[in-house]
């Protein structure tokens, strides 16, 4: 149909389309499962590892956008979302409109604290400081990078109203910027999001000192996060047609369902390695891997030695040995193992340092002898007993840390 002489011309329109129930469906099912690891998170970090970080306050936020966004997008798809401009009554057109511009900005908020998330967690197991200052440095990269994004969203327009009233005259920037802007976004997406799956953490875990097990878990679940990047590229060809046509609202349903599932399977990947300890008690492992009759230096999990004798109490015995070799200086590997152990791995039951209750002999909760009491180490302070440091010679100095942990063999109350 032809536009009329000196009017505006009409709308798209093909009945025959409806994206909406399709944008429903894939949205919901990957924020549903999104929503699923985030409790049996928050269950595993209050109930059974009893230690919240920083990475766990920026998620909540994450989820608390994703549901947020999930909430907007069904809005629009009940005014409109994914169908042809013409075929939407006038009266729901620019509730929908204005719906799908507010769910852009709330997922590109989202997908940042995400990798904010992602980023706290992996500074927490840093071996080297090199390491927590490139982690840094990205974190706010991004966010800074989120913030300019924002702006763009909101300033492209010289009346942001026009991008959901017909009646406004529509003065924004030109498509090719509009595009530029979307392939750069797209682009430092990828970056960081292989960035926090793998060029991170693959050499930052590969010579931490945890147990083989341990690492390739937290491998596999941060390699998840290679799934938000084929999320990313899956948008790129959506938006080489958006908005040509100004059929906002069909032109956008594509790249909705891919922008949900790139934010909520970065929040399933950052997820799972806090659900380790969950997974060992429902599997009914223990919590650390030892033996159910520990003999004289044998060695445990994660550089623990056991020691002791088997009546009255038996004693943990923590061993690391560091060597700085010329003037590189000490790296803190062993906080970063303790962070693994306290969030990831072992974790405690918020009993005095030094002196963990462990019921049963397979159940092993152990802190190691270089934590610290209001931010000064325990050697400083003179409390540690079994803390000894010792010259390697020369090119090195060589630390041996013990640490005595006292068994009650007693089962728990209730």
């Amino acid at each position: 149909m032809s536009a009329p002489e000196g009017g505006p011309a009409p709308l798209p329109s093909n009945p025959d389309d409806n994206a909406g129930p399709l944008i429903l469906a894939a949205t919901l099912i990957v924020t549903t499962a999104a929503l699923i690891t985030y409790i049996a998170r928050v269950y595993a970090r209050i109930f059974v590892v009893r230690n919240a970080g920083l990475d766990d306050y920026f998620m909540t936020l994450a989820i608390g956008l994703a549901i947020s966004g999930q909430g907007v997008i069904w809005g629009s798809i009940a005014n409109g979302a994914g169908k042809h401009m013409g075929d939407v009554p006038p009266e729901q057109l620019g509730i929908g409109l204005k719906l799908n511009f507010v769910s852009q900005a709330i997922y590109l908020v989202a997908l940042c604290v995400v990798k904010l998330s992602v980023g706290a967690m992996l500074a927490r197991v840093a071996v080297l400081p090199i390491y927590r200052r490139i982690i840094l440095g990205l974190m706010t990269f991004m966010t800074l990078w989120t913030i300019t994004c924002l702006c763009t969203l909101v300033l492209q327009c010289t009346d942001i109203r026009a991008m959901w009233t017909p009646s406004i005259p529509m003065q924004c920037w030109s498509e090719d910027t509009l595009h530029g802007l979307s392939y750069s976004n797209v682009a430092i997406s990828l970056f960081t999001d292989l960035s926090f799956a793998l060029f991170i953490p693959v050499p930052m875990l590969w010579h931490l000192n945890v147990n083989r097990r341990t690492r390739l878990s937290l491998f596999g679940a941060l390699g998840l996060g290679t799934f938000a990047c084929a999320a990313a590229f899956a948008k790129i060809p959506s938006l080489v047609n958006y908005g040509k046509t100004g059929d906002w609202l069909w032109d956008s349903r594509d790249i909705s369902i891919w922008t949900v599932v790139e934010c909520n399977t970065g929040i399933v990947a950052a997820n799972l390695p806090a659900l380790r300890p969950l997974f060992r008690r429902l599997l009914g492992a223990s919590s650390a891997g030892g033996s159910s009759h520990p003999h004289q230096n044998s060695r445990g999990p994660s550089g623990y030695y056991w020691r002791g004798k088997s009546t009255g109490g038996t004693t943990l015995n923590s061993k690391r040995d560091k060597t700085n070799k010329g003037n590189d200086g000490l790296d803190d590997e062993s906080s970063s193992v303790r962070a693994i152990n306290e969030s990831y791995e072992l974790g405690h039951r918020n009993l005095p340092p030094h002196e963990v209750r462990v019921y049963g002999s397979n159940n092993v909760e152990a802190m190691s002898s270089d934590d610290t009491i209001g931010g000064t180490p325990q050697a400083e302070k003179g409390q540690e007993k079994g803390n000894e440091n010792r010259n390697a010679g020369p090119g090195g100095i060589t630390m041996t840390m013990e640490t005595s942990v006292r068994f009650d063999t007693a089962s728990p109350s209730p």
